[in-house]
Order: structure tokens, then C-alpha cells, then sequence
């Protein structure tokens, strides 16, 4: 069983194995890491020889910080028959395969801190049910492993730093495993144990302040005004500025009389993720995506599932720099067939994004984005020039719901959303998140829905997604599977044909049926097509239907592993 966890805190103490142990060198194991990486990236084969101390096998995780951010964390539970081999192993996987990052390179290993866990072995937890697991964890002692019919995840220890409370670690654990934080079966299986964990600095530190996130980059869309500001026309806010200020995206930036991108190449991560992720549902299901983005966002929604990074106006959230072509090459060497720009709104950074798509097209990867599409006309054209697919976030049927809940309007987003299916080769799909009490009656649904079937097209795909409390909405309650079940029939009475429930485990709501003969043509387990009926390029494999989307021939995709 591989796993990988959340960041260590560097001054985190490390918990005892068993027994009291003489003293012994354990940075030795983490320089051991270190020096496999460096030798992989010399084309070099690694080894080295167990420290003093350390006998038999062992079970370890690697975990590489850069600029104090996570980089890499990959390991195993389960102890390696060669402590030696397992941790080379580990620390190749963390530097190069953790899917969640770039692999790293010579310039990041220079800035990286590698830390090592040694991992005490699993104890089986016996619990009646949730209650009972959070009496008997040890906050800031044990790491823990939870599985639920093959799905898992692990904490190592050294989370309690950043959830030092029960329940919160134990939620975020759930969720890691894609699960609701509110999920609990009696057939969910737990495991503790303890790590000691040691690390190696880097050899030499950089400081990366708000002057070096990146050289200012000419951005487009804007005109100046008679007072001497710069209008920004990019969004309907029309921000005006003055020297040095930031529009309300903030990376749209007036500096020296013109407009320039605050962080041209910055990223805030990366990520591989199946392609249902975003979601997109007709679009080269069971392929893998790239996912990645920046910081700032042009709206203020004050149910963000993802704040920290849309709502920021810290450039020093952005963990690294890549160009264009790194990001092309990096998807292909992945598995990936497209590049999704997500996590915040990709359209502030709309020049940005159409370097990356351009260099992607030239490799063969498609380019998706994820967007509130909240834009004027212009900047709209440009934007989704350089795109093949887009998920468009409707956030609700109701101007007064954008005006007091996300800072906006309803009219541009609809305006995108025509633009999409009726000007535009962009295959496109709209999710909604309903929010218990504020978008999710049964009139506001029907009026949602007949929408887009005389406006879109009955075929275009509907997801409607689960509130969970998060950011300023901490006092309402997550969204019922009951609410989205039937948000979908009310949506499928209206005549859309492909309707879907999200971020919640239903079977039934995430199926592609066929239209001609109700028969499965896409059954999904979560994020995982477990079974595709489609031929001749996205027909139904029983009647002929045709099934609208983007599909490929399943030999042809990298699907996403289990």
C-alpha cells in the first residue's frame, strides 16, 4: 500500500518507535535521500550503504519542501524487505513521480529541505464508530491510515502541526481519500503508528519576496482614462487604477504607465487528476489531466471551496516558476492528454494562459479551463481562443445571489456561456453548487434548467455539485445527497439529458446514459470510469446514439490509476 501525506513541520518532534533506542544519526538517512535524487538527476544510479543504527527492514517516507512548501511526499506503510532500497525508492518517487508536483530539478533540489519518517508498524484500530476513533487517536503522537473498500489515505504524524484538532485532522484525512468530510461506515478499516523523522536542510537558501515573483509581463485589455488611471477591461468590474495598485483579481497590475501581469510563470502547484475532476464528464473521459494554477480571482464568493489561493492577494503563495513549454512537456511525459488551468480564475491571467495552450497544442495536449467566465467581450474572444474544453461555474439562476453572495453579476456569466456553445468549438459543460437555502429551491432549479435547454441546447452537461461549510459560510450545512437527487430530476424534467451529482459518492448521478435506449454508456466509481459502451467516436455501444462530447478510443487514454 503507497500513500503519500501533507507537509511535516521541520520542528515537529519525533515520536518514539517502541522501545527507547540508542542515540543514532538519522540525518544520515535523510542525506541518503538527498543523494539518491541528485544522482537521478545525473543520470546516475544511486545506492549507499544502511547508517549505524538502522538494521533489518523498515517502512519510510520521503517528504521534500521547497521554500518551505510542499514539494513531494511519497512512502509506504508497510516496512520495504531493504530499508536501504525502499528509501531510495521513496525519495526517487517523491522527487519525480509524486503526481501532485513537477518533478524536481537541479535548481529546486539546491532549495529543497528532505525530511525522512520512519514509520513504527500498523496497529489496528478497533472503533464502533467515528466517535469512538477520535477517543482513541493521540493528537500530535500517532499517524493514521484509513481504507474503505480498496480507497485510502495517510497522515503521517506530523500533520497535527497543521490540524492539531481531532476532528479537523480526521476530516481532511476523509476528504484526502475522496470522501465527504461527514462520511462514516462501519466498514471503514483504521490503523495508527508513530515516525521519528529526521531532515537534511538545503544546502544553500533563497529568499523569494513579493520583487522576485516574476518580471513584469505586458498584459492586454485595458485603456487609460482621461484622470490618468488605467481602466482594466478584462472583467465588468472595470477596475481603474493608479501607479502600483492591483485590480481586484489581484495580478492584473498598473506599473510604469501601463498594465502588466504581477507574476507571469508563478504557480501555485501542480496536480494529476483524472479528467472527471474538474468536472468534465464528455470530454476524454478516464484521461488524465495536468491541474494547475496562480493565485486571485475576480470574484468574491464567500462559499470558496478553494479561498486561500482564489482570494489571495499573497504573490508568496506562488510556489514556483515553469514556462510554457516546461508545462507541455511535464503533461506529456505524465500521461496526460490536457492541461487544465484551475483552483482560481484562470482568466485574470489570460496571457499566461495562452502561451501555455499554444505550447501544449504544439505537443499534442489539449488545454480545459475552470472559470466562474465571468468577463467582457473581448477579453471573452481572447480567452477562450486558445481552449478546447471549459467547465463553467454557474453559480446560481439569480442576479440578486451573485450580487450579495459572490461580488458580481449573473449577465456576463450567461452572456460566456452563449458565447461557448454558439460561437465557439470549446466543448463545454456548467456546475452549479447548491447551497442549502440560497440556490437550490425547487422554482430557482426549474428556472436554471429550462435555461439552458432553450438557450444552450438540451445536450449540453449539468453537474450540480455539494456545499461544504468553508471560508465565510462556515454556519450553514452541507448540501443533502437528497437536495442534489433531486435537483437532477428536476433538471431531466426540463429536458437536459446529461445531468450529474458532485462531490458527494452516488453512483447513479455520476452515470452517462444514453438517450436513445437508457442503457449505461459511462458508469463511474467517483472520479474512476470503471466502464465505457462508446464506438465510432462517442456512440452508444447498443443502440448507436450519438452521445456529444470528445471522446477517444480507451487504448488511446492514460487512464488514472486506482
Amino acid at each position: 500500500m503507497r500513500s503519500s501525506a501533507m507537509a511535516p513541520s521541520p520542528s515537529m518532534k519525533p515520536a518514539p518507535i517502541g522501545p527507547e533506542r540508542p542515540e543514532r544519526d538519522g540525518g544520515e538517512l535523510a542525506r541518503l535521500a538527498r543523494a539518491a535524487i541528485a544522482a537521478t538527476l545525473d543520470d546516475q544510479e544511486p545506492g549507499g550503504a544502511l547508517p549505524e543504527g538502522f538494521d533489518g527492514p523498515g517502512a519510510t517516507f520521503v517528504t521534500l519542501t521547497v521554500d518551505g512548501k510542499l514539494r513531494g511526499c511519497v512512502g509506504s506503510p508497510v516496512p520495504d524487505a531493504s530499508l536501504v532500497a525502499g528509501l531510495i525508492d521513496h525519495a526517487r518517487a517523491a522527487a519525480f513521480r509524486d503526481t501532485r508536483f513537477r518533478p524536481l530539478g537541479h535548481e529546486d533540489l539546491s532549495r529543497a529541505s528532505v525530511e525522512v519518517s520512519l514509520l513504527s508498524p500498523l496497529r489496528p484500530v478497533a472503533c464502533v464508530d467515528e466517535e469512538d476513533l477520535l477517543r482513541q487517536l493521540r493528537p500530535g503522537v500517532d499517524g493514521l491510515v484509513l481504507d474503505y473498500r480498496g480507497d485510502r489515505a495517510l497522515f503521517l504524524p506530523q500533520v497535527w502541526t497543521t490540524l492539531p484538532e481531532p476532528r479537523a485532522y480526521l476530516s481532511a484525512l476523509k476528504r484526502k481519500a475522496g470522501w465527504p468530510a461527514a462520511f462514516w461506515s462501519p466498514g471503514i478499516r483504521a490503523w495508527t503508528f508513530t515516525a521519528e523523522a529526521w531532515h537534511d536542510d538545503p544546502p544553500r537558501a533563497r529568499n523569494r519576496g513579493l520583487e522576485a515573483a516574476g518580471s513584469p509581463y505586458p498584459a492586454r485589455h485595458w485603456h487609460r482614462l482621461g484622470d490618468g488611471r488605467l481602466r482594466c477591461d478584462v472583467c465588468p468590474h472595470g477596475c481603474a487604477l493608479q501607479e502600483g495598485q492591483r485590480g481586484r483579481c489581484s495580478v492584473r497590475q498598473r506599473s510604469g504607465g501601463r498594465m502588466v501581469l504581477a507574476a507571469f510563470g508563478w504557480t501555485s502547484g501542480f496536480c494529476v487528476d483524472p479528467i472527471e475532476k474538474k468536472p468534465l464528464h464528455h470530454f476524454l473521459p478516464g484521461s488524465r489531466v495536468l491541474s494547475f494554477g496562480t493565485v486571485g480571482c475576480n470574484l468574491s464568493c464567500r462559499f470558496c471551496q478553494n479561498w486561500k489561493l482564489s482570494g489571495s492577494r499573497d504573490l508568496g503563495l506562488l510556489r514556483e516558476r515553469t514556462t510554457p513549454e516546461a508545462v507541455a512537456r511535464d503533461a506529456r511525459r505524465m500521461g496526460c492528454r490536457s492541461v487544465a488551468f484551475t483552483y482560481n480564475e484562470p482568466a485574470t491571467s489570460l496571457e499566461f494562459v495562452s502561451e501555455v495552450a499554444e505550447a501544449c497544442h504544439a505537443e499534442g495536449i489539449a488545454t480545459v479551463a475552470v472559470t466562474a467566465g465571468y468577463l467582457k467581450a473581448a477579453a471573452r474572444r481572447d480567452f477562450f481562443t486558445h481552449l478546447d474544453a471549459a467547465n463553467v461555474d454557474l453559480k446560481a439562476f439569480s442576479d440578486g445571489f451573485y450580487r450579495r453572495v459572490a461580488a458580481g453579476t449573473l449577465g456576463p456569466v450567461l452572456d460566456t456561456l452563449r458565447f461557448l456553445v454558439h460561437e465557439t468549438k470549446v466543448w463545454t459543460e456548467i456546475t452549479t453548487l447548491l447551497i442549502p437555502g440560497l440556490n437550490d429551491s425547487d422554482d430557482e432549479l426549474r428556472q436554471l434548467s429550462a435555461w439552458i435547454v432553450s438557450e444552450l441546447g438540451a445536450e449540453v452537461p449539468l453537474h450540480f455539485s455539494a456545499f461544504h461549510p468553508d471560508h465565510r459560510m462556515r454556519e450553514l450545512p452541507p448540501t443533502p445527497l437528497a437536495t442534489l437527487a433531486r435537483a437532477r430530476t428536476l433538471a431531466r424534467e426540463a429536458g437536459l439529458r446529461y445531468v450529474y451529482t458532485g462531490n458527494v459518492r452516488d453512483p447513479e448521478g455520476s452515470m452517462t446514459l444514453c438517450p436513445g435506449c437508457g442503457e449505461t454508456v459511462i458508469r463511474r466509481d467517483g472520479y474512476r470510469v470503471v466502464d465505457l459502451d462508446l464506438k465510432d467516436g462517442g456512440s452508444c455501444g447498443s443502440c448507436g446514439w450519438p452521445i456529444p462530447g470528445v471522446f477517444a478510443a480507451p487504448d488511446e487514454l492514460a487512464h488514472f490509476p486506482a
